[in-house]
Formats: C-alpha cells, sequence, structure tokens
C-alpha cells in the first residue's frame, strides 16, 4: 500500500498514490482515495558512487578516507565528530560508517553526539537520480520525535546546498532527505501504534508550510535490524508537474508520485548528496532519552 504524508496538507502538486493518500498533522488524521499510477523505469543509470566502506581502517572517521568513498565533502575534522568505522557483523569482514547520536543531544546542541551534516557535492548536475543505502538503527535505540538521514539536494549555481533546508527557500532549489518521525511529537505514530515511520522530508516550490513537507512510506524501521532504503527523482519539466519521486523499502516499491514539482528555475537539478544523520528538528524535545547508534553501509548513487 503506498501513503503520502505531509505535515498539514497534500500538496505536492497534485495527490498522487496508489490506494490510500493520507494527510497528517501532529494532532489531526484525515483519509482520502487516491488514483494508481504507473510506475517509471530508472534502468539504464550510470554509478556516481558505491561505497562499502570495507577499505577503510576502523575508528574515527576522518575527511580523507571520507571522501575517497563517497566524494568531495568537509575538509575539516570536526564535522566528523561521532562518526566511525565499524565491523560490519553480518559479513564478518567489511565495515559500516556508524553515527553516535547523544542522549540530550539534537541538531542544534554542540559537540559530540548532535549528529552530523555532510553536503557531498555530484559530479555534475543531473535530471534523474536514485540512491540506496542500508541502514541500521542499533538496539536499544530510541526513535523519540524523529531525525533526519540522507537524501539529494538540488540547487542553481551560486546557491548553497543548504538553501532549501532548515525552513529556506525554494526559489533556487529542493531536497529530498529521509527522516524517522517517532511517537514523542507525532499523534499519527503514536495513533498507528508504531515506534516510527518512515518519510521522504521534501523541499520543493509549492509545499505547504515552510519547513518543508513529509511524504510518507508507511514503513517502520525496527531496532536492531538492517533495512535497504531506495529512492530516485526526476526533476519535473519548468511549468508542469511531472517531476517523479519513487522510494522502496527492503526491496519493495511503497510510495510512487509522478506529478512533483521539484523547481520553477530551469537552472536547478540534481546536484547534492547530504549525509545528514541527526535528531531534530531544531527543540531539545528531538532529543533522544539514551545514547543511540545509526549504521550505514552500501552507499549507492546513480544518475541519468
Amino acid at each position: 500500500m503506498t501513503h503520502a504524508l505531509l505535515r498539514t496538507g497534500l500538496t505536492l502538486a497534485s495527490a498522487m498514490l496508489a490506494s490510500v493518500a493520507l494527510v497528517a498533522t501532529t494532532s489531526q488524521t484525515q483519509v482520502a482515495t487516491a488514483a494508481p499510477v504507473v510506475a517509471p523505469s530508472f534502468a539504464n543509470q550510470k554509478t556516481l558512487v558505491d561505497a562499502d566502506f570495507n577499505s577503510t581502517k576502523r575508528g574515527a572517521v576522518d575527511p580523507k578516507s571520507f571522501q575517497k568513498q563517497v566524494g568531495w565533502a568537509s575538509p575539516h575534522r570536526g564535522a566528523y565528530a561521532g562518526m566511525s568505522y565499524r565491523k560490519d557483523y553480518r559479513h564478518g569482514g567489511g565495515n559500516v560508517v556508524r553515527t553516535k547520536l547523544a542522549a540530550g543531544k539534537f541538531i542544534a546542541s554542540s559537540g559530540e553526539g548532535r549528529g552530523n551534516v555532510l553536503p557531498i557535492r555530484l559530479p555534475g548536475s543531473w535530471d534523474s537520480a536514485c540512491m540506496s543505502y542500508d541502514v541500521r538503527f542499533a538496539a536499544p535505540f530510541d526513535f523519540s520525535a524523529g531525525g533526519k538521514l540522507p537524501g539529494f539536494v538540488g540547487v542553481a549555481p551560486g546557491t548553497s546546498p543548504s538553501a532549501p533546508e532548515g525552513g529556506g527557500s525554494t526559489a533556487h532549489g529542493w531536497s529530498g532527505r529521509l527522516m524517522w518521525l517517532g511517537p514523542k511529537v507525532w499523534k499519527f505514530v503514536r495513533d498507528a501504534h508504531k515506534e516510527n515511520i518512515v518519510v521522504t522530508y521534501l523541499y520543493h516550490p509549492g509545499q505547504e508550510r515552510k519547513f518543508g513537507d513529509n511524504v510518507s512510506w508507511g514503513s517502520t524501521f525496527v531496532a536492531g535490524q538492517w533495512h535497504n532504503v531506495r529512492q530516485c527523482h526526476t526533476m519535473n519539466t519548468i511549468g508542469k508537474a511531472d517531476g517523479v519521486l519513487q522510494t522502496w523499502f527492503d526491496g519493495r516499491l511503497v510510495m510512487s508520485d509522478t506529478h512533483v514539482v521539484y523547481r520553477t528555475d530551469p537552472n536547478v537539478h540534481i546536484t547534492h548528496f547530504d549525509w545528514s544523520i541527526f535528531r531534530g528538528g531544531a527543540e531539545a524535545n528531538w532529543a533522544g532519552s539514551k545514547t543511540g547508534y545509526v549504521d550505514l553501509d552500501n552507499l549507492k548513487i546513480t544518475v541519468g
């Protein structure tokens, strides 16, 4: 079943998705039907990044080793505080990237354990791209109010990749990171009797609120279990609502929208991959009650 969940309303240019479109705030839930759509193909893309992190030395992540795996990112060692290469016990030999999320901290906190934001500049600008990775929340994990996971960003030349994030303008850019939303703040998660719900956190022209739209996958992360997530985008034609957003959870297509408006500026394409792993939101109620760890592996980025 496919769902669309926005913080205040369903506004992805035209309501989408097979089966059910679910519109919610933290205090109310409304259900509406929508017509099925045909899933387009993202075959024949070329691979830009295929990182399994197995060649890295275990211990603290440093800029040089990280850039070698995924492409240009911050050269400052402090940007990687709380990140480490750890043994991958699934296969007994490889490595994963672990991010520490300290108890009582969120992205607006200071010091190690607040999480990390690492924009990675893609070589070139693209109108179609997919990303996939394996992710695990090490058990036990307090999902609290929720937090960010990596995804794509697209900005016009001269525009910072941070512009279409954090309440910023979408006039010259868009972003599509992942999030998990937890029951601490989100009533619809509590009503669903789930520990969390996975969403695409989408900044785009025409979004319902300043702080972006949450587009639900109708899926849940299980602490201690590895999951594979995949997300694909195709930019819209300027003046048309024909952009594509599709997502897969553990190999199953869970959401498809072929009517997204990503851009009104023709200079906006897919330009960055944002390695964001943190709790937040910018308020203290996003913090967790205990220190937790998020593991990420097998990052693949393809473009076409």
